[in-house]
C-alpha cells in the first residue's frame, strides 16, 4: 500500500476546508488518477506562515523540520502540494519551494498539484 501526504498553505485555512483536495483524491481524478485503491492519504499538512510572522526559514524552523521527520516516519512516499502554494501573482510562495526541498532531500516525492483549480 502506497501512502501520500498533501502540504497547503497555512492561510487558506482562512477559506479553504480542504475539501477539493479530499474530493479529488477519494475520487482518484485529477492529480490522484494514477494511484490505485488501497493507497493511504497518511498526512494533511500545512506551512507555518509567512515571513512577517515567522521569521525562521523553514530550513531553521523546529516545526517544519519535525513534520518533514514524520513523514518520514509515516513512510509517506509522495507529498502533493495544493493549488493554495501559488501567490497572487501566480508565482509559487518560496516558503513551500523550500518545503518541498526539505521533504525531497529526504526522498519523499514531491507532486505540485491535487486538483485542478
Amino acid at each position: 500500500m502506497k501512502k501520500i501526504g498533501i502540504l497547503t498553505c497555512i492561510h487558506a485555512n482562512e477559506v479553504c476546508t480542504g475539501a477539493s483536495c479530499l474530493k479529488a483524491f477519494h475520487g482518484k481524478t485529477d492529480f490522484f488518477q494514477d494511484y490505485s485503491a488501497d493507497t493511504q492519504l497518511a498526512a494533511f499538512m500545512t506551512c507555518n506562515g509567512c515571513s512577517k510572522e515567522r521569521p525562521q526559514e523553514p530550513g531553521e524552523d523546529p516545526g517544519i523540520l519535525e513534520k518533514v521527520d514524520r513523514l518520514v516516519k509515516e513512510e509517506i512516499t509522495a507529498m502533493h502540494v495544493g493549488v493554495c502554494r501559488m501567490t497572487k501573482e501566480k508565482k509559487e510562495c518560496g516558503r513551500i519551494t523550500e518545503i518541498c526541498r526539505l521533504i525531497e532531500e529526504k526522498g519523499i516525492q514531491v507532486i505540485r498539484g491535487t486538483h485542478k483549480e
